[in-house]
């Protein structure tokens, strides 16, 4: 049977992959936006709810690793469907959520899920984009986290007050089982897929030395894996500069209402401008490292160039603590999301540039597990600090954090690994 070709498919599949990511942060962040109204039905309190909290976040660590292997064995296609059916279906069951305990199991079957759309997602965009675009396909695909976290409270919010927060939680679960509809009959691999075009194929092949994209090269072992220094810098990289992703997501709103004093109805109305930049973000930042790898810049060393701009804009942040006016505080807390943002598009796009597709989802797996655990460290030390107001080291810590990672990236990835 003949199929019909698609112009441009590997944007098509940067699209769905986009909406995938932002499908696993509309799941994710319900509970967040939910939790007055579910927390009153179930008679919860604070520190049940952190149990429920604390159950999601320690399978997602644990599982950012064996996902990643599981995505490597199953393949892209398999992997990330069956990440995404079962996540969805986890979301689903909150539905009938009747006190804490299965709450807690429901929030673990969540986290255990989840942590395969990104790792899927690396492998797939380093499988169907030239070296020279990843960085921008991995800035469109993780913008998703910022467009999900823009429409999140506001969507989930309208669909709690009208039919319950039960069916906010079921209403979001279906577009996940919507999406694998389109994601199984559009995603092969490029070079067997039934609706590319021959120009495209060998646009995807441009840059990579004759590689065939079907050739299975056996993965690396956990040992292979680990003494590798190139793992070790991505496992730091997101060690410390993970963290700085958890702040901004869950902390900055207490930081604006506690510190700054703004209302909720202010807060409601100027939030979602960072998460936004921290999107845009990504697609400059893969931008930026592109164009420099077209004027004939080493890709890694392209890469870490962009990584670093992370370092002059994440500090602007500690401006706030001085800044008075509404507008100045969330321009400078915008600009240090806008380089979160950056910093991430590139790190995704340096994995892909020097792993083997064999091991890539492994290896990304294992340094999603480092970055889940020096969150749960520096979120517990963030939490004592703000609890005595001392926003100031918290902003500081950051900027050293994030000194920390693009440090360990410099000395630890000196040149890609090759396969066997």
């Amino acid at each position: 049977m003949r199929h019909r070709q698609i112009k441009n498919l590997r944007w098509v599949i940067a699209g769905l992959l986009s909406l995938a990511t932002l499908i696993n942060y509309l799941d994710r962040q319900i509970l967040s936006v939910v939790a007055p109204m579910l927390r009153k039905d179930l008679h919860l309190s604070n520190t049940q709810y952190a149990y429920a909290i604390d159950a999601f976040l320690i399978s997602y660590g644990i599982m950012y690793t064996v996902g990643g292997r599981i995505i490597d064995r199953l393949n892209t296609r398999r992997g990330l469907a069956l990440s995404l059916g079962v996540w969805s279906l986890a979301s689903l069951c909150h539905t009938f959520t009747v006190g804490l305990w299965d709450l807690c199991l429901y929030r673990f079957l969540l986290g255990t899920a989840e942590p395969g759309n990104f790792t899927a997602a690396v492998k797939a965009v380093s499988t169907w984009f030239p070296i020279r675009e990843r960085g921008v396909a991995i800035g469109v695909v993780f913008s998703g986290t910022g467009i999900g976290a823009v429409i999140a409270p506001p969507l989930t919010l309208w669909l709690a007050l009208h039919f319950g927060w039960r069916m906010a939680f079921f209403l979001t679960s279906l577009s996940g089982m919507c999406w694998l509809l389109l994601w199984l009959p559009l995603y092969y691999e490029p070079e067997n897929h039934p609706r590319i075009t021959q120009r495209e194929l060998e646009h995807i092949l441009s840059d990579r030395a004759g590689q065939n994209l079907t050739e299975k090269a056996p993965a690396l072992g956990w040992r292979e894996i680990l003494v590798l220094p190139q793992s070790w810098s991505f496992i730091w990289a997101r060690f410390f500069c993970d963290p700085l992703g958890y702040f901004y997501w869950f902390w900055i709103p207490s930081y604006l209402v506690f510190a700054k004093g703004f209302s909720l109805q202010l807060l409601a109305k100027w939030l979602w401008i960072p998460y936004l930049l921290q999107g845009l973000g990504q697609i400059v930042g893969g931008h930026f490292s592109g164009m420099l790898i077209r004027r004939k810049i080493a890709p890694i060393f392209a890469r870490k160039l962009g990584l670093s701009v992370a370092l002059v804009l994440t500090p602007v942040a500690i401006l706030s603590l001085h800044a008075t006016q509404t507008s100045a505080i969330i321009f400078d807390i915008s600009v240090a999301t806008f380089g979160i943002g950056c910093w991430g598009a590139n790190y995704n796009a340096l994995l892909m540039d020097s792993l083997p597709q064999s091991s890539l989802a492994s290896i990304a797996g294992l340094a999603g597990s480092g970055g889940a655990i020096g969150s749960l460290i520096i979120t517990w030390l963030t939490g004592y600090a703000a609890d005595h107001s001392a926003y100031r080291l918290i902003f500081w810590g950051n900027a050293v954090l994030m000194a920390l990672s693009i440090a360990s990236t410099w000395a630890l990835l000196q040149e890609p690994v090759q396969a066997g």
